[in-house]
């Protein structure tokens, strides 16, 4: 340093702030064009099914008996499966997020277990389940009971596969609270109800109806679970992802890639008015 010149000395701390500044910028540039490929990829695909779509195939797809027995039937299950997570979720996520007791770790795993396991193997479960064979299905059986090749086995297995997506987004949301809300919501005597209903359920009500909709879009996606408890039945358990791979496998293309399009639109539909609703609430 003593063999340097003050201009030289005064050049170093402005050629190490370009230096840093060129790093940055390739960095950025490194990760713009990673995200790039990314969304691209994802394009693609969406790209080849509007590509190969017959907008005169999609309408006649609609009009027709069939397409409107699945698209029904594929709402309405759907739709009773986002009430009856809410019902049952709701007081699991509670649960899992504010009390603590031996075995809640075991719990938090099985809870994970529908999400990681492959939806075959969840249909193969539920089929050994409820078949006449096992006692479960023996018991419902003499009951007059019966949910396999039913609608109701469809709300079953869409509900086992997309219940916890609900539960991990309200359970976290019900965690990030702060514990001095509850807290003082104690020391002024308010009941645990009056706090769930008061605090809790405002606080995470955008966590809870984020998780609503991924469940809601997990249901209506739902295929090996369904197609192994429901089957195939044309107009009484064919939904639309089980319609699909018929028309496929058929080599009925045309039918099979209208009914993606309509899939792919009310769930993308669903998640972006999500996102635009959560946006309103920042004030973005």
């Amino acid at each position: 340093m003593q063999n340097l010149s003050n201009e030289q000395v005064a050049i170093l701390p402005r050629q190490g702030a370009i230096n840093l500044i060129a790093r940055l910028m390739r960095f950025n540039v490194l990760m713009a064009v990673m995200a790039a490929f990314f969304f691209a990829m994802i394009a693609l695909v969406l790209m080849a099914l509007l590509g190969a779509v017959s907008w005169a195939d999609l309408f006649a797809h609609l009009c027709s008996a069939r397409g409107l027995d699945t698209i029904l039937l594929s709402m309405q299950t759907s739709f009773a499966v986002v009430v009856l997570t809410l019902m049952f979720g709701t007081p699991v996520a509670y649960v899992l997020a504010l009390k603590n007791f031996k075995g809640k770790a075991l719990l938090e795993g099985i809870l994970d277990l529908p999400i990681i396991m492959p939806p075959l193997v969840t249909g193969l479960c539920l089929l050994l389940l409820l078949s006449p064979n096992s006692l479960c299905g023996e018991l419902l059986q003499q009951w007059g009971v019966k949910l396999l090749f039913t609608p109701v086995g469809i709300v079953l297995a869409q509900l086992f596969v997309a219940a916890p997506f609900f539960i991990k987004t309200v359970r976290e949301s019900i965690s990030s609270i702060p514990r001095n809300l509850l807290a003082a919501s104690a020391t002024l005597n308010a009941s645990d109800f009056h706090t769930f209903r008061r605090v809790i359920l405002p606080l995470c009500r955008r966590g809870g109806c984020a998780g609503l909709a991924m469940s809601w879009a997990r249901a209506l996606g739902e295929f090996g679970a369904t197609a192994m408890v429901a089957g195939s039945i044309p107009g009484k358990t064919e939904t639309m992802t089980i319609s699909i791979y018929m028309d496929a496998m058929s080599g009925d293309l045309g039918q099979a890639i209208s009914t993606a399009l309509l899939l792919i639109l009310f769930s993308f539909s669903l998640l972006f008015i999500l996102k635009l609703q959560s946006g309103r609430q920042h004030g973005y």
